[in-house]
């Protein structure tokens, strides 16, 4: 009969979600993965089945994360292109100055996507979601009579994702806060607004921050 285990999976995965985020796949021994969670080399071996699957299911889980932080802009009480603006100043008060914890999300697309599949199409479906959310956004603030209905909805969608996973990149290398921050609202710039958008976000005097 199998002895019952004596730790928490989810602390340990969130463990070594932080060392893969810290050094990559490649740069995190399995020495250093051992201690950062915990487990002895056979207990991780019995659980996980090693240290791939281990990252794996610590990359599917900070992925799941990077696309239910997009999909809030889906909700809230503000109007859709207020809903837009303040997540781009949140990613810039968050990401600035390397201010938030390390991506592995982010890390593993970098040195991972060319030359893993499970990993590529993971990025590839979260991107894709993301740009959904933030498409069906401008959507809403077209129906809302906040943007011109004549914009392209989707070509708006994968523009802000770029620009705010850009931006949370940046950051992450070190870029201040105030800099994000003019990426971010600046990037407003390339929206259609109509009078009531612009009413909206209180942008007479062109300061949305």
């Amino acid at each position: 009969m199998p002895r019952p285990r004596t730790f928490d999976e989810a602390d340990v995965v969130a463990r070594a979600r932080k060392a893969f985020a810290e050094s990559g796949f490649a740069g995190t021994s399995l020495d250093t993965l051992l201690e950062a969670t915990g487990l002895a080399r056979q207990s991780l071996y019995n659980a996980f089945g090693g240290k791939k699957e281990l990252f794996m299911k610590a990359f599917l889980s900070d992925a799941a994360e990077a696309v239910d932080a997009v999909e809030s802009i889906r909700h809230g009480s503000d109007s859709p292109i207020g809903r837009i603006r303040k997540q781009l100043v949140k990613v810039a008060v968050e990401h600035g100055s390397a201010q938030a914890p390390p991506s592995l999300f982010t890390k593993a697309a970098v040195e991972l996507s060319a030359q893993d599949t499970e990993v590529a199409s993971t990025v590839a479906a979260a991107f894709d979601t993301m740009r959904t959310h933030y498409a069906a956004c401008i959507a809403e603030a077209q129906a809302a009579g906040e943007i011109d209905a004549a914009a392209d909805a989707d070509s708006l969608g994968t523009y802000f994702c770029a620009v705010i996973e850009g931006m949370s990149t940046l950051g992450g290398s070190g870029v201040p806060r105030a800099t994000l921050l003019d990426i971010g609202l600046t990037s407003m710039g390339a929206i259609p607004l109509t009078d009531l958008g612009r009413d909206h976000l209180g942008t007479g005097d062109g300061d949305w921050a």
